[in-house]
């Protein structure tokens, strides 16, 4: 059976050239007689990020995972990770093998200051949802008056 090029989602930006590179970075990726997936998403977790007007919602697809797999830690004011570590058994005979296993990590920037103050999470049918309360409006306005 004849293998399928890798195909380059880059080539339309970027020109032929980058091809070789990006066959390259897949090659040294994989495991020894494994292919790595056709394209790098994200570390594997996708977000969804919303602006509210008292917090910020990250929401997460993350299917097949159980809460006790995940672990989020606010690194910074404007910083959050997301890790899962999800374990497979091993198994022999797979023809193609996608979906991810092992500990991802995904680093999301957050669109404002929030604190850990009240911050919640939740994992629901795949989905994790993660809501931080922004912190306090930032410096103090100071009235201008004449002479």
């Amino acid at each position: 059976m004849e293998e399928r090029e890798l195909s380059c989602p880059f080539q339309k930006a970027f020109g032929p050239g980058i091809c070789g590179m990006h066959r390259r970075l897949h090659e040294m990726m994989a495991a020894p007689g494994q292919r790595v997936m056709p394209v790098i998403r994200g570390a594997g977790i996708p977000v969804d990020i919303r602006n509210l007007e008292d917090e910020v919602e990250v929401v997460a697809d993350l299917p097949g995972v159980e809460s006790s797999d995940v672990a989020i830690r606010l690194t910074g004011p404007m910083t959050l990770r997301i890790t899962v570590r999800r374990m497979e058994e091993e198994r022999e005979g797979y023809a193609v093998r996608e979906r991810l296993s092992g500990e991802m990590t995904r680093v999301v920037n957050l669109p404002a200051t929030v604190t850990e103050e009240a911050a919640s999470a939740s994992l629901r049918n795949g989905v994790l949802a993660v809501r931080l309360r922004k912190a306090p409006g930032q410096g103090v306005e100071i009235p201008v008056r004449e002479g």
